[in-house]
């Protein structure tokens, strides 16, 4: 099993900024399929200005994003994994939305197992990502593959 050491991502650009944290490990699969395991043992809010964990019950987008993020890095190598998300961190409303999270946890999936895109594809990724702050705010989960936002209606 890969250690558990979390990821950070955060850019700041064209006045808009971004960040998010996740935990997460992966280890290459036996069973010739991607599996996915969610352990969220967050409060998630607990106060302005407080950075948010997510919880086993409650932020379905971010938890969704997540996925689709590993959707996407799935569909990039030709192995299969097993992914354990153990956290994921932010803050709602100002600086994660799911297109953050989701991209966060791609980078991250990335960077445990040694796998980098080249800048082209992973500028179009930021891009798209970035262009996930409408005003005014509404919350779009990010479908990574095809580069296209669906409303979250949860």
């Amino acid at each position: 099993m890969t250690e558990l050491n979390s990821y950070r991502w955060a850019k700041f650009k064209n006045g808009v900024g971004a960040v998010a944290v996740v935990t997460l490990s992966v280890d290459q699969s036996t069973s010739h399929q991607n599996e996915i395991y969610e352990h969220y043992s967050g409060k998630g809010f607990v106060g302005q200005g407080y950075i948010e964990e997510v919880p086993e019950t409650g932020y379905d987008s971010w938890k969704i994003a997540a996925r689709k993020g590993l959707e996407f890095a799935f569909s990039k190598t030709d192995n299969f994994w097993v992914v354990n998300i153990f956290k994921i961190e932010g803050s709602a409303f100002t600086y994660t939305n799911p297109a953050v999270v989701g991209y966060t946890v791609i980078r991250a999936f990335f960077e445990k197992i040694n796998f980098h895109l080249n800048q082209n594809q992973m500028d179009i990724l930021e891009e798209f990502v970035m262009s996930s702050w409408k005003q005014p705010y509404k919350e779009l989960i990010p479908d990574f593959l095809s580069m296209k936002f669906i409303d979250y209606n949860g």
